[in-house]
């Protein structure tokens, strides 16, 4: 049994609102959430509600709160009402039942005194009808590009702007989004990008997962999504018929089209444990992502562990990736990709391979989180803004 008595965060209590699932692809809530854990911190991971046909195929079972590390238990939200994102009642309904089954725990726990980490704007309905000492925004993404209609866009401007108004501390991936959130809050606004554990991905463990699947192999790990750029995606599996590999979950508006996509080989959602092997199994990794806005001002955590790994990487240019040149590749055409995953599977670049490692190391979960940890250190007096 770990002692985290003696851990600087020992008696610090933090509700994680609406995060994504613990055990599906890690995302940095993983990462700060269980370092936080380890130097004492008590936390209730709350994961997004999910799809009516994810939980009836996980059972009743997964309705529990359970716990996956000393000082942290996670617990899955009741099944959300749809149309929350868009109409703005029912996100509320939504919130205060979510807001419910939190404080209904808090309560069993005897939590009167805990932070809450949000993620995303949606998280304020949930917010709203707890009482934490102190809030703490982490933004990811712009999450109005996100939007799929003006309504939604609307609405989801004026959420971020009250929840970046009511956070003690707000962390962002880039620069460019902490110039945004910096002109919506008084409160420090710290850059944090997305990292890797790099010594994890530096080796693999266990066998080839990919059998006898010929070579070359062309791999994808990470969420399928809309976007994805499926016609990149086709003309892959068109090229390298039953050599392109996705591993990683789908969402289920994008399952139909996904599926529909020939020659590729699709794994599914693996545990974290199991992906540097899949990552070691590809000759090149790829991120075969849509070009957008929204993507433009993403910091893609995947290509951090690609890089972790030593690989080649081929993506589509986004602006974030243009630092990370030449240790990664990319094409703002599909012909283009196509032509630099076929240039690395004939020359890999194998002298790059130490300054891909390098890159990624630079980027260590470890010290990233040290910024969080004093962000959060701050908010353990009595008045986290003084």
């Amino acid at each position: 049994m770990t002692d985290r008595s003696g851990g600087r965060f020992a008696g610090l209590r933090i509700v994680w609102l609406q995060s994504p699932p613990w055990d599906g692809l890690w995302t940095r809530q993983n990462h700060f959430a269980l370092r936080l854990a380890r130097e004492g911190a008590d936390i209730l991971y709350v994961e997004n509600p999910v799809a009516i046909r994810t939980r009836l195929k996980a059972g009743d079972a997964a309705r529990a709160p359970r716990q996956v590390a000393p000082g942290l238990t996670v617990m899955p939200l009741p099944l959300q009402i749809p149309g929350g994102r868009d109409v703005e009642w029912i996100g509320r309904l939504n919130g205060r039942r979510f807001a419910g089954a939190v404080n209904a725990w808090l309560k069993a726990q005897g939590w009167d005194d805990y932070l809450v980490w949000c993620r995303v704007p949606l998280a304020l309905h949930a917010l709203e009808p707890l009482s934490p000492r102190a809030v703490i925004y982490d933004v990811t993404d712009d999450y109005e590009f996100y939007a799929r209609s003006d309504g939604e866009r609307a609405l989801t401007t004026r959420l971020e702007a009250l929840m970046a108004a009511r956070a003690a501390q707000v962390f962002t991936t880039t620069e460019q989004l902490a110039q945004k959130l910096s002109a919506l809050t008084t409160a420090p606004v710290t850059v944090v990008p997305n990292g890797a554990d790099a010594s994890f991905f530096e080796t693999p463990t266990g066998p080839d997962p990919l059998g006898e699947l010929p070579h070359p192999r062309i791999g994808y790990v990470g969420l399928v999504a809309d976007w994805m750029d499926f016609d990149l995606l086709a003309k892959l599996g068109q090229r390298w018929p039953g050599q392109v590999v996705i591993v990683g979950p789908v969402k289920p508006e994008v399952q139909a089209r996904f599926d529909a996509v020939p020659g590729i080989v699709r794994i599914g959602g693996v545990p974290q444990t199991q992906v540097p092997a899949y990552l070691h199994a590809f000759d090149v990794c790829i991120v075969p992502h849509v070009i957008s806005e929204l993507r433009h001002r993403a910091d893609p955590l995947k290509i951090v562990e690609y890089l972790a790994t030593g690989k080649p990487v081929v993506s589509v240019a986004l602006r974030p990736l243009e630092a990370l040149r030449p240790q990664v590749d990319t094409a703002t055409t599909h012909d283009e990709f196509l032509a630099l995953v076929q240039a690395r599977l004939t020359d890999p670049r194998a002298d790059l391979a130490p300054l891909r490692r390098d890159t990624a190391a630079a980027r260590n979960w470890d010290t990233l989180y040290q910024r969080v940890a004093e962000g959060l250190a701050r908010l353990r007096s009595p008045d986290p803004t003084a």
